[in-house]
């Protein structure tokens, strides 16, 4: 069994370059998942979406930066605290989200065009337990990861695909 799950895992990764080249190259992949983090969470703190993300203040501050320049993403007073400044995904961050999230659906989706009846009605099956894949994948973000010896392991950079995929964008792709 653990053999077999190494073979789906493996075929899964395999794929997810397929995706990340069709994704626009004004952001880079760091700045695409930001902007999914606060798709997905809400206004965050600079030094939240900094862990977050694994990288330092600095890096992150660059980012944000590029993020509002480019009209995706404001920052903003937190109404219950006005010394506190907040990050936003705007209007048009959402929308950049959807277009890369599309552009990559369209590469898997040229694929399965491909496929013999037989392998599409496969993946059909498959969908309940990607979705669940997907929920998984979300708990897990939302959890504090502890060492062995106690101590918070630091937040991995890689831990969903490109542009936040998740269960609502897979809905929302799927249903279309």
């Amino acid at each position: 069994m653990a053999e077999r799950n190494d073979l789906i895992g493996a075929a899964l990764l395999a794929l997810t370059p397929l995706a990340v080249r069709r994704r626009g190259q004004e952001l880079s992949l760091t700045a695409s998942s930001t902007l999914a983090t606060l798709e997905r969470t809400g206004p965050r703190r600079l030094t939240d979406l900094a862990g977050n993300e694994g990288v330092t203040q600095p890096s992150m501050t660059a980012v944000v930066t590029q993020l509002e320049d480019l009209g995706l993403a404001e920052r903003r007073r937190d109404p219950a605290d006005g010394r506190v400044v907040l990050v936003a995904i705007t209007r048009a961050g959402r929308q950049y989200l959807r277009s890369i999230r599309r552009a990559g659906a369209s590469v898997f989706t040229a694929l399965v065009d491909k496929l013999p009846e037989e392998d599409v009605a496969a993946l059909n099956a498959a969908l309940p337990a990607l979705r669940h894949m997907l929920d998984l994948a979300a708990e897990g973000e939302t959890r504090d990861p502890r060492l062995p010896d106690g101590r918070t392991a630091p937040a991995p950079r890689a831990s969903r695909p490109q542009g936040g995929l998740d269960r609502s964008s897979v809905d929302v792709e799927v249903n279309q």
